[in-house]
């Protein structure tokens, strides 16, 4: 046992430190979209927040999910001040992808500050229950740690660590139908069968417990584990010693919500909606993926759910 721990734990320090290189985005991902939702962006506005130290934007990493949108109809803007009710009025989708708190911009060790204050977390849900919708993406520590106080407002507690649906997988995770860990909804059904979805793939994230209010759309096999970083815990293995290590079975890592009149979609990592290439050998990373040939369809669904038009 001892011999596999330390085999999975070695697979695990080496993969995160690739999905969190420096990458940059792939401008050259095209998603072939035969039927847009809206004609001339005529459709809802999508606010992309800028505002929290975030990893993924809307002229960043992620350019191809924002330019995906647009083609799709929807009118997508950049959101660059703090959540408040009256500055989230021009929103229909609110985006948050990946904030951090400018503590941790820099130092991830823990503890993992909140990247919101108290104001914008009331306000982020008062929106919401009032008929915002927000998708928010919050990866693994410290993004999750960022998150965390937002997510446990609105039903969810995010576990601050790094999460491997596979732990062989090399940090890409395949959830499928077939393998139960991809479930039905609206947003793997689409409008059509071509816009169906059988599988969709990550690449390290977190997990999340759900409360009663929210349905699973991505769950953890029975054999995912869940691991700390120990050099964002200062943690000095000796030698010999099993790394702490943790079974997510029964843990999501993306689910849906109704809540009054708004809706919300959590999803625990981030790249699966990005096209990123890898700085040192242009690896692939995202929807422009070989392995994720239906993340595109997959992430224009969640978003056409979140404004009703799957429903």
């Amino acid at each position: 046992m001892k011999g596999l721990l330390k085999k999975i734990f070695l697979i695990m320090l080496f993969y995160p430190a690739i999905t969190f290189s420096e990458q940059s985005s792939d401008d050259s991902f095209q998603f072939k979209n035969d039927i847009p939702a809206f004609l001339d962006n005529d459709g809802p506005n999508v606010c992309i927040d800028e505002a929290h130290n975030n990893y993924h934007t809307a002229e960043g990493r992620y350019k191809p999910f924002a330019n995906m949108l647009r083609h799709d109809g929807f009118n997508v803007s950049r959101f660059t001040n703090k959540f408040s009710q009256e500055n989230l009025k021009k929103c229909d989708v609110l985006v948050i992808a990946n904030a951090l708190s400018p503590i941790n911009e820099k130092e991830w060790r823990y503890p993992h500050f909140s990247a919101f204050n108290g104001n914008e977390i009331i306000d982020v849900k008062n929106w919401v229950r009032s008929g915002g919708s927000l998708l928010i993406f919050a990866d693994h520590a410290p993004l999750a740690g960022a998150a965390r106080d937002l997510g446990a407002v609105i039903g969810l507690l995010m576990a601050d660590v790094y999460a491997l649906n596979d732990p062989h997988g090399k940090g890409k995770d395949i959830y499928s139908k077939e393998q139960n860990t991809l479930h039905d909804h609206s947003i793997t059904r689409g409008r059509n069968s071509k816009e169906a979805i059988d599988q969709v793939t990550t690449f390290t994230g977190q997990p999340a417990l759900i409360s009663q209010f929210w349905k699973p759309l991505l769950t953890f096999r029975e054999n995912a584990l869940a691991y700390i970083d120990p050099d964002q815990a200062s943690l000095q293995l000796a030698t010999g010693e099993d790394p702490p290590i943790f079974s997510l079975a029964g843990w999501s890592h993306a689910a849906t919500r109704e809540w009054d009149k708004g809706r919300i979609v959590f999803i625990g990592e981030a790249a699966l909606c990005s096209a990123q290439l890898s700085e040192d050998d242009n690896e692939p990373m995202g929807m422009n993926s070989p392995l994720a040939k239906q993340n595109p369809q997959f992430c224009l669904n969640v978003v056409r759910w979140l404004t009703r038009i799957l429903n």
